[in-house]
């Protein structure tokens, strides 16, 4: 069974990226290739602080407590200062664990392994999070962020944010039912940050390994070009030398992999 919070993406090829030109784009969002994804279930919206804490039993969040405004929910708020890109992938194979599902992530420290045979919860790629970002199949609008060409209407960044972030899915969703992809948290994805390739490809799984994890999506404290649906972002993990290590405005969602057990 999918949770009630997960929704299908239906697979499909999409340009990924923006064309030389693009106001506001930069180096690294090219070239724009011809990329193909299979279908997966994406969360609906980034994890709460509410699910990271009945899960792992403890809360980084700097939003809590006395920093909460009054008449807002802790539990919805997404989770963030998740700095170490493993706690991210400790989160999704506790909750694999969880459901009876098998663990996505194997090994530890510095050696994770990705098993794509596995149906349990997972980081999603980077071409699946730009993929779903973009509205998949479902819409093929070249919006510049994530539903709209209005920031306004979609993401909490600097300005309007009050300097903190705000309950899942209190903006508007994009075509898939989506909330929260552009503003609010930095989400973690699989891929390590490179160059991309010059040629088409099929389900891609990043550049080889490197010390950066990729961030996708912008935050609360971002410009209106960080979150638009093609601006990436990376990060040192920093697994080896500070594995507890935190950092800031950051959070990640889960995705599926579609199987026949689970469709």
């Amino acid at each position: 069974m999918i949770d009630d919070g997960f929704v299908r993406v239906e697979g499909g090829t999409f340009l990924m990226g923006s064309p030389e030109g693009t106001p506001n784009s930069l180096n690294d969002e090219r070239p724009v290739r011809a990329v193909t994804v299979s279908s997966f279930y994406m969360s609906r919206h980034p994890v709460t602080q509410g699910e990271f804490y009945d899960l792992m039993g403890w809360n980084p969040s700097r939003f809590q407590g006395v920093r909460v405004p009054a008449g807002v929910n802790w539990r919805n708020l997404p989770v963030e200062m998740i700095g170490c890109w493993y706690t991210a992938i400790e989160y999704a194979n506790r909750k694999s664990e969880r459901a009876g599902l098998t663990p996505a992530y194997v090994g530890g420290y510095g050696a994770i392994v990705w098993n794509r045979n596995a149906n349990g919860y997972r980081l999603p790629t980077e071409a699946e999070w730009e993929f779903a970002a973009r509205g998949g199949t479902v819409c093929q609008g070249n919006f510049i962020f994530s539903g709209s060409n209005d920031f306004n209407e979609v993401a909490w960044i600097w300005g309007r944010s009050g300097n903190r972030t705000h309950e899942v899915g209190s903006l508007k969703p994009n075509a898939l039912g989506l909330y929260d992809m552009s503003g609010n948290v930095w989400e973690w994805v699989w891929d390590w940050y490179g160059p991309y390739p010059d040629m088409p490809e099929l389900d891609p799984v990043g550049y080889c390994p490197s010390f950066s994890r990729v961030l996708r999506g912008g935050s609360f404290m971002s410009s209106p070009n960080s979150v638009r649906v093609t601006n990436r972002y990376w990060c040192e993990t920093r697994e080896r030398a500070y594995p507890e290590c935190r950092q800031g405005p950051v959070g990640f969602r889960l995705v599926r992999s579609c199987f026949l057990s689970v469709d």
